[in-house]
């Protein structure tokens, strides 16, 4: 947000000029949070994708719960969806 007269002219002209301005995807670190959990292998391809598509970026990976293949299904098919009995 702009704080003044020089910020708000500054933004303004920054529309007619070639001011390139930092993007997300340039920083090299990606914080990735996924909510349900993930499995090794999906952790895996998430890594290798990264490293293909951007090398040099660093990955972060944060998860609610690493789930085993064994999961799946009782998340899949938990007839109470907000309380799967995992065993844990």
């Amino acid at each position: 947000m702009s704080s003044g007269l020089t910020d708000l002219l500054k933004t303004g002209f920054s529309m007619f000029m070639k001011v390139s301005r930092p993007h997300p995807s340039d920083h090299p670190l990606l914080i990735l949070f996924v909510v349900g959990g993930i499995t090794v292998s999906e952790a895996k391809m998430v890594k290798d994708l990264v490293a293909s598509l951007k090398p040099g970026a660093q990955v972060i990976l944060l998860s609610t719960q690493l789930l085993k293949p064994l999961n799946i299904p009782e998340l899949l098919f938990a007839t109470d969806r907000l309380h799967p009995d995992l065993g844990f």
